[in-house]
């Protein structure tokens, strides 16, 4: 097997066929199977996998008869997939090019060096149906160190990633992970592959990213702790570390101001020693339910 789509569900039956009608649309000149791990999902999301079984035999699903979190089932899925390449899609997310698992496919097998291959996506937001096309331009149009750089940052979805599924076994010890606690697989995935490999860019839209209340985010206290893991790990520098930090605040105080937690939009306000307006105003909004209705008003998001 040449190729395998590698997409984790749990409970989207809302969103679950636009993600497989994109990937069975894909037009290419090698076979695929689509791997999905459903996390014990308890709408009607594995109802909707199996009427796409029906009529496409490329699709091996395991479904959890329990819980077993983002990173085990990550790694169960992975497992399971008999690829070279292993593209990565979550069950809300969808491919928007129907060429996208052939340019991805071709930017590999061109460049033998490279351990993965990321690629241009949009971000979509569910509440409000607004959308921000090539979300991730910058980080494509950047040189490979500006591509670390800000990785080691703010971090790379794994959105939009094709990698080589050797590239994975031979530097990512997900074992470790697992020993470590560590609750999301992105981050680690990345760094450890960024540190270890080289990689290339496909500078294309290929994908969408859905963007709502039930997306995972990296962006809290166990999600701090890895970051920081991996900055020991591959020794960050000082100021790599204090804006980790920041941006980690930022995160943290702008979720505060979407339900109007006062404690915690105080307590993630205090590290910004220079007043910047887009965090007074996540403050106000974390403290008073109406500051939060009158700025989203103005929210483009």
């Amino acid at each position: 097997m040449e190729f395998s789509i590698h997409l984790m569900t749990y409970n989207c039956e809302k969103f679950v066929s636009q993600c497989l009608q994109s990937i069975v649309e894909q037009k290419t000149n090698f076979p695929f199977e689509i791997v999905i791990g459903d996390d014990a999902s308890t709408d009607k999301t594995v109802e909707i996998i199996k009427s796409y079984m029906d009529h496409h035999d490329n699709i091996n699903v395991k479904i959890h008869e329990k819980n077993i979190g983002i990173l085990r089932n990550f790694i169960d899925t992975f497992n399971r997939c008999n690829g070279k390449y292993i593209f990565d899609i979550a069950g809300d997310d969808w491919l928007s090019n129907v060429y996208a698992l052939q340019l991805l496919y071709d930017k590999l097998e061109d460049n033998p060096s490279f351990g993965f291959v990321d690629s241009g996506y949009s971000c979509y937001f569910q509440k409000t149906k607004k959308i921000i096309p090539f979300k991730n331009a910058k980080n494509l149009d950047a040189t490979k160190a500006e591509y670390i750089q800000r990785h080691k940052v703010n971090g790379t979805l794994l959105m939009g990633l094709c990698y080589r599924k050797n590239a994975v076994e031979k530097h990512v010890n997900f074992e470790d992970y697992v020993k470590k606690g560590f609750d999301f697989e992105d981050y680690p995935i990345i760094t450890d592959l960024v540190f270890n490999s080289d990689f290339g860019f496909v500078n294309s839209q290929l994908s969408v990213y859905r963007q709502h209340r039930e997306s995972h985010s990296k962006h809290n206290k166990s999600g701090l702790k890895v970051m920081l893991y991996f900055a020991k790990k591959y020794n960050y520098s000082k100021d790599e570390i204090e804006k980790i930090y920041l941006v980690h605040e930022k995160q943290m105080l702008h979720n505060a101001s979407l339900t109007s937690d006062k404690k915690s939009g105080r307590k993630h306000y205090k590290p910004f020693r220079q007043p910047v307006l887009r965090n007074f105003v996540y403050f106000l909004s974390s403290q008073n339910h109406l500051a939060r209705k009158f700025f989203n008003l103005f929210r483009k998001i």
